[in-house]
């Protein structure tokens, strides 16, 4: 990707993911302001939301309004959860669900990352990552592999598989 991100993220599920997500214009202004001050790296998720009003669908509105912010923003997206049960599935056909339904919702900007919320445990990482390697990386769908709270371990057997281009840390303040 090459660009610089700065040492904090711009987390916009706070947008989506609640009872009564506050108002789109709202929205846009904060993440208009986060943008003028340097905040590019911008993360959100396939379920931070309902399937009609999520990340992805706040993130197309905004980008169909702003269109010129597109290539500002380094975006990552989490998935990778079954939609019904909300636990992971690092499955082939979960891999491709979660993938391909972020596409289909973000056609504006590119999927610079994708990231699984959760680790499964019940796949080999390898075979997961081959996934996005061969049809998503590869093809120029997806720009890179993020992981998502894991312990040091994940990280270390992870870059055995593939290249990992972030990982996301909790911080509470």
């Amino acid at each position: 990707m090459g660009k610089e991100v700065g040492s904090t993220g711009f987390g916009i599920m706070g947008f989506t993911w609640r009872p009564q997500p506050c108002p789109q214009e709202q929205a846009f202004e904060a993440m208009r302001e986060a943008l003028k001050h340097g905040a590019v790296f911008w993360n959100g998720g396939e379920f931070y939301g309902t399937p009609e009003y999520n990340s992805l669908t706040l993130l197309e509105r905004y980008f169909e309004k702003y269109p010129e912010d597109a290539d500002k923003v380094i975006l990552s997206i989490k998935g990778g959860v079954n939609l019904e049960t909300y636990l992971p599935d690092g499955s082939p056909e979960g891999t491709r669900r979660s993938i391909d339904n972020c596409l289909r919702q973000l056609t504006r900007k590119k999927l610079d990352m994708f990231e699984f919320a959760r680790r499964d445990q019940n796949v080999d990482m390898k075979e997961t990552f081959n996934i996005i390697q061969r049809e998503y990386i590869d093809t120029g769908k997806v720009g890179g592999i993020s992981l998502s709270e894991v312990r040091a371990e994940t990280i270390h057997e992870a870059v055995k598989h593939a290249k990992i281009v972030a990982c996301e840390v909790e911080l509470s303040l």
